[in-house]
């Protein structure tokens, strides 16, 4: 690679960290992109909007968490372009490299030592009085949860239209396999390898004995209908977009047409990292 664009989350990296990759990538002879935000602040690279950013780079470096790697991978799949997240946050489960292996990384890309890992996104699409109010792309997952007040709410769960079950819960998750390891492994559903294609539902804190976790397949449609008059339900993005839902609101997901590309660097399997990381949690 000769040309890597750099998205840094601005409220954790000051500029020091996008300095320094800046620096060193032009050792390897890889040219650096950078958001114009971040130029104001190291003024070395080549300062471009997101999108300019987007087009010219062979890799994107996204300095920040999960979260940070969450939102940018989205934008980045529209592209096509491959990311490499580079953790300056807390657990950092999805990112590949902490920020102290920046030079390894560099190294790696300009040698063509790395692997692309297709990740498996979703598509949903709320369904407001018979016409698409809303629509949406996740990495993770999508939730359908209660809001502030302590008490349940009641759910209609199909899949290809046919009727699943009813779930009086705290909400429902529809996730991809990378989102396995996130909300969905906190409500007691399953660990899928991220490599798989295939789609999880899973409801949080069901109000019966006998609701599990349900795989199905990659290519099915899951429809969840609001089945209550609470107006405290809302529809969430990977934890980071949100929307009131009403009684008869559908929220259909599916497959998106796109997928993440994740750059890995180095042997570390993914139950190297699930193993480790849920370590580190535990000593949190």
């Amino acid at each position: 690679m000769k040309q890597v664009g750099i998205i840094p989350n601005l409220t954790k990296d000051n500029g020091e960290l996008t300095a320094t990759i800046v620096e060193k990538a032009a050792t390897y002879g890889i040219t650096s992109y950078i958001v114009d935000e971040m130029y104001d602040f190291i003024k070395n690279g080549i300062p471009l909007t997101k999108e300019e950013l987007y087009k010219k780079s062979e890799a994107i470096l996204v300095l920040g968490g999960d979260g940070t790697l969450l939102s940018i991978s989205k934008d980045a799949a529209k592209y096509d372009v491959p990311i490499l997240g580079i953790n300056i946050g807390n657990l950092g489960f999805l990112t590949a490299i902490e920020g102290s292996e920046v030079d390894i990384a560099l190294k790696s890309l300009k040698e063509g030592t790395y692997y692309i890992e297709d990740r498996m996104m979703l598509k949903a699409e709320l369904i407001r009085d018979n016409e698409i109010y809303d629509e949406f792309v996740a990495l993770n997952d999508i939730a359908i949860t209660k809001g502030s007040y302590a008490r349940i709410i009641h759910l209609k769960a199909f899949i290809n239209n046919d009727f699943v079950n009813f779930y009086p819960a705290d909400g429902i998750l529809i996730s991809s396999p990378t989102g396995s390891t996130a909300y969905s492994l906190s409500a007691g559903g399953p660990v899928i390898n991220p490599n798989m294609e295939c789609l999880l539902l899973t409801p949080i804190c069901p109000h019966v004995l006998n609701i599990r976790s349900i795989v199905t397949n990659a290519d099915d449609e899951i429809k969840i209908v609001v089945d209550d008059d609470n107006r405290d339900i809302v529809l969430t993005i990977d934890g980071q977009k949100g929307i009131t839902l009403k009684k008869e609101d559908e929220v259909v997901v599916r497959k998106d047409e796109k997928s993440a590309k994740f750059i890995k660097i180095g042997k570390e399997s993914f139950f190297d990292i699930l193993r480790n990381k849920l370590t580190e949690r535990l000593c949190y």
